[in-house]
């Protein structure tokens, strides 16, 4: 498919699962758009913005039979094709499963980085959402679709502390916390790095697609899977490389939303290109890049509507831009581009590193001139 092609797909909220199969493709072809359906309670659709109830982490008081949970993640472990910091920042996605019951539900998702919360299942449980955004470049982005924008209220970024700290040992005292503001001893909280589904009102993680792989580790001598309980090295020359990572990095795979079905702290876009190993494959499969085994790399060899986010750590590639191939749009961060034929740096991680290099070469220019 061309990248300026696009196909229309059947559903409203669409979640490709990352280990495939042979009825659908891994990734959404590029250009692939979700029919717009009308979404109760979006004043302005696609405009909608989430309503601030605090600037810090104080909150509306929940019912006094509504059942209490809060979630601290930093990221879902699936990609949106919604933008919700921008189209250089990556944005994941994770689910909330609404069990059936008979009592309200009160819910508080704080998110490390830019997030798309599904609230889905018995929704009309739902009393209240209220989402702690993560602080980026364009401003605190999250959005929430599944809810009426009257459900749903957010806190300042990063108001009731840094998600990552809170997973790893702050969740104690934001627990306690919220336990005496809300004066209710049965309030429950779960915290994990990355989440593919939590269900509530119980906070049970589950229902996630899931990949054969376990967890990319990243490491000085290169990338892990944990398979069998064992780590394996991750190939950079193996030709299914890309989807490898994209299955172990996003075992959630990829939720395909309309822009219009969603609440948010920020403006909203669509992606041009999927994040991360989602969009490499996009691109791949249009003909404009190519995998290059022997380089580890990737070969830009047609025009590609720009680089994909996200591509920094563990995800970082190495570009070669073909002769004649104008320079795409976007931000390479620590992923880098060089001229194919000169293998000269023109952006990115390179660069830095050129720059480093420089600076050390004239620092023990002046030491040796100073002896």
């Amino acid at each position: 498919m061309r990248p300026g092609q696009a196909i229309l797909t059947s559903a409203a909220i669409i979640l490709l699962a990352a280990c495939g199969g042979p009825d659908g493709p891994l990734v959404p072809p590029l250009g692939t758009k979700v029919p717009p359906v009308p979404a109760e309670g979006l004043e302005h659709p696609g405009r909608t913005r989430v309503k601030r109830v605090s600037t810090a982490c104080t909150m509306p008081r929940p019912s006094g039979d509504a059942e209490i949970l809060g979630i601290i993640v930093s990221h879902g472990n699936a990609l949106s094709n919604i933008a919700v910091a921008g189209q250089d920042e990556e944005t994941t996605a994770a689910l909330i499963h609404v069990d059936p019951g008979d009592t309200p539900v009160y819910l508080i998702a704080l998110s490390g980085q830019p997030m798309l919360w599904v609230v889905e299942g018995a929704t009309e449980r739902v009393e209240r959402l209220i989402v702690q955004p993560a602080p980026t470049k364009t401003g605190p982005g999250v959005a929430v679709t599944g809810l009426t924008a009257s459900r749903v209220g957010a806190l300042n970024a990063n108001a009731c502390g840094q998600p990552y700290e809170l997973v790893h040992y702050g969740a104690e005292d934001l627990f306690q916390k919220l336990r005496s503001t809300f004066r209710r001893d049965d309030l429950r909280m779960v915290g994990v790095e990355s989440v593919g589904t939590v269900r509530a009102p119980s906070g049970k993680l589950g229902g996630v697609r899931s990949s054969r792989n376990g967890p990319m580790i990243t490491t000085d001598a290169g990338n892990y899977v944990i398979r069998d309980s064992k780590p394996v090295r991750v190939n950079p020359n193996a030709r299914n490389f890309t989807v490898n990572q994209f299955r172990s990095f996003y075992p959630g795979g990829v939720v395909m939303v309309h822009p219009e079905t969603v609440v948010s702290t920020r403006p909203v876009d669509v992606y041009d290109v999927l994040p991360a190993e989602a969009g490499l494959i996009q691109l791949v499969e249009t003909g404009a890049l190519t995998f290059v085994p022997e380089e580890a790399g990737y070969l830009i060899n047609g025009p590609i509507p720009r680089i994909p986010a996200g591509l920094n750590g563990a995800h970082s590639v190495k570009f070669g831009l073909a002769e004649g191939v104008e320079k795409p749009k976007g931000t390479f961060n620590h992923s880098s581009l060089f001229d194919a034929a000169t293998g000269e740096c023109l952006e990115g991680q390179c660069k830095w590193l050129e720059e480093i290099s420089r600076r050390d070469d004239e620092y023990r220019r002046q030491l040796r001139r100073r002896r």
